[in-house]
């Protein structure tokens, strides 16, 4: 705890020599997050949430705020263009960068601003809106992103209006963010009826030590949809602790899909509140856990209105000493009558070593519902495996074969074509006998 309160103290004197950007509500809910992290301080293992997180390497050294102007190479520019159709915005080192964005097909009835430009306009949806969700007081990382961050943009959907393209969010980490931290902050407001497609990717190369602490809220008003497809690919030395926070009205729609393939140490938070009658949440994830990384995920999902309903489905791929947590909750309000819940988390453990940790719950306080969780962690099946094996398929290309259909399920579910193809080539990077899988799928 004394190098966590010594980090504390560093991370307030670089939040109090800040200048001042925005109008008054910013500037005060910006210093409301610094004392709430000051309150809290790092999370240690004593926290139930994150009994499971080593943070030490982190909180031991002071990552500070990487500056604008970062560059990014040709690898990280060619991650940009991923999805070659899309309204695209492009963040280098947590600052947006115009020279890689393309915002020139822009809609009728979607308007997309940079925070900074948003406040100094004066933007009435940005103070109604900005840091009213992330919850700062019991989410360290949530409190940092809200005290440190000064730009990133804000999405919104004018009632009525579908998006045809994908919206493309893309955070490039640099070489000049070694030691460094990144604040990405987005904000979307989807008006009633309306529809967007979302995609927010993190993205860094290299050797590369930082910091990655992204928050996005998003408000679904009534009878609007909303999909993000989000992908966590960070430097292998990296820290990644995002936060994803939805409010559904009603009849709202979010889905999330969600691949988390790199960093050290990634973690994202994911929080849906359900405030209205028939609002709908369904999320799927993937995470590929390689020797010496640690994935974490965990959900809360909150039914507070009747005739609620939500889906999760994550599944897990381990090798080596990799490590994961799955730790999702659902929780049923007094009153959220007819709601429907389900929870499911598989992992798949390829080495002796690997260790996933999974805990999926529910907190239920209406009787007239129908809510159900369960988990699994094993490793192959032995019979499937020699039932291949005994039509003249190689061990190898046995186990990637029911790998990749272990991870298909997920996989099917990313609706987006260039985004399926990237991550089953991740996945096929995983699988034994690879360069067999491939060509037989």
């Amino acid at each position: 705890m004394e190098a966590a309160s010594e980090q504390k103290s560093v991370y307030l004197q670089e939040h109090e020599a800040l200048p001042a950007v925005g109008p008054a509500w910013f500037m005060q809910r910006r210093r409301d997050a610094m004392a709430a992290f000051e309150r809290q301080g790092f999370p240690d293992r004593r926290l139930e949430a994150w009994k499971n997180a080593n943070l030490t390497a982190m909180t031991q050294q002071h990552f500070t705020a990487a500056a604008a102007g970062g560059v990014a190479d040709g690898g990280l520019a060619a991650v940009a263009a991923l999805v070659p159709e899309a309204l695209r915005l492009v963040f280098v080192d947590g600052h947006f960068s115009t020279s890689h964005s393309d915002l020139s097909s822009l809609p009728t009835g979607l308007r997309v601003q940079s925070i900074a430009s948003a406040l100094a306009a004066g933007d009435s949806v940005l103070e109604a809106h900005y840091g009213r969700y992330a919850e700062v007081d019991t989410h360290p990382f949530a409190a940092l992103n809200t005290a440190f961050a000064e730009d990133g943009v804000l999405i919104d959907v004018a009632p009525g209006t579908v998006v045809d393209m994908p919206v493309v969010l893309v955070f490039l980490a640099g070489d000049a963010v070694d030691g460094k931290a990144v604040y990405p902050r987005v904000l979307v407001r989807a008006g009633s009826g309306s529809e967007i497609r979302l995609v927010q990717h993190h993205a860094g190369t290299g050797t590369q030590a930082y910091v990655s602490c992204p928050v996005v809220e998003l408000v679904v008003e009534a009878n609007a949809g909303v999909q993000l497809q989000h992908l966590q690919e960070e430097a292998p030395k990296a820290w990644h602790l995002g936060v994803v926070h939805a409010e559904l009205g009603r009849d709202a729609r979010f889905n999330l899909h969600t691949v988390s393939t790199g960093a050290r140490y990634g973690r994202t938070d994911v929080y849906v509140n359900l405030n209205g009658s028939g609002a709908q949440a369904a999320m799927n994830g993937l995470y590929l856990v390689n020797d010496g990384q640690h994935m974490d995920y965990h959900t809360w999902v909150r039914h507070r209105a009747e005739h609620g309903t939500s889906q999760q489905m994550f599944k897990g791929i381990l090798d080596g000493k990799g490590q994961s947590v799955f730790d999702g909750m659902i929780h049923v309000a007094e009153g959220a009558q007819k709601t429907d819940s389900q929870q499911q988390n598989r992992n798949l453990l390829l080495s002796r070593r690997a260790l996933a940790r999974s805990n999926p719950r529910l907190e239920i306080y209406a009787d007239d519902v129908k809510c159900a969780h369960g988990s699994t962690v094993g490793q192959l099946d032995p019979d499937a495996l020699f039932y291949m094996r005994s039509r003249g398929i190689g061990e190898q290309e046995a186990k990637g074969l029911l790998t990749f259909a272990f991870a298909n399920e997920v996989l099917e579910s990313i609706a987006l074509e260039p985004l399926r193809e990237h991550v089953r080539e991740r996945l096929f990077a995983l699988l034994p006998g690879n360069e067999t899988v491939r060509k037989l799928v």
